[in-house]
């Protein structure tokens, strides 16, 4: 399954950010050491995000390498030198055409508006909780997006000029991707994801 690597990461971070954001709610109410502690667990569950994306970008890169036709001893050399620490850097602090933010700006501003969110709110539990949620996404999408990235690369990398795009064909395919279905695209012209948590994917045309 393409995002089969992705989900298994999501569903740990979820558990992870579900225990961190539940030790939010135990916090006194002292201002600056709120501010502090928000920040902190908001970076703390980027700094492991970070570390996943990589792991799950590089897990689909030598998957998608493979599928073009490249063997593994290949694909995995390849990956060595195109998915690094950088990579996911750049995906994370440039402008999303899907999510229409850049994961890290946005993660500062989540934070910021909890801590505003806490300072007027009578239920803290409750704008802990819907934080979470919003967190969640982000945290989710960008493991997509760390997925179909390292595809697309790893298609450049073996010489795919073209790729066709794909959607389950089953009746949860929305009314944005169902047309989309089995188009063909030049690689350097692929669109951007209709939605947030698209699982449509590309795969390469070859002669």
């Amino acid at each position: 399954m393409i995002y089969g690597g992705a989900d298994r990461a999501i569903r740990e971070m979820n558990r992870q950010n579900l225990k961190a954001f539940g030790l939010l709610k135990l916090m006194k109410a002292d201002e600056l050491h709120v501010i502090r502690r928000i920040k902190e667990t908001y970076d703390a569950s980027a700094r492991r995000a970070r570390t996943r994306y990589y792991e799950i970008a590089v897990e689909a890169y030598i998957l998608a390498m493979i599928e073009a036709g490249k063997s593994n001893k290949d694909a995995t050399k390849a990956a060595d030198m195109d998915i690094d620490a950088a990579w996911v850097l750049a995906m994370l602090e440039e402008a999303d055409p899907v999510t229409l933010y850049a994961f890290l700006p946005e993660k500062d501003r989540k934070a910021a508006r909890l801590a505003e969110a806490l300072e007027a709110s009578p239920d803290k539990g409750k704008e802990i909780d819907k934080a979470l949620r919003y967190w969640t996404v982000q945290i989710g999408q960008y493991a997509v997006t760390a997925v179909d990235r390292a595809r697309l690369e790893a298609f450049r990398r073996a010489g795919i000029k073209e790729v066709m795009w794909n959607t389950e064909r089953d009746e949860k395919v929305c009314e944005e991707c169902e047309p989309m279905d089995g188009e063909v695209y030049p690689i350097d012209e692929v669109p951007p994801k209709p939605h947030i948590n698209c699982r449509c994917w590309l795969t390469p045309v070859t002669e």
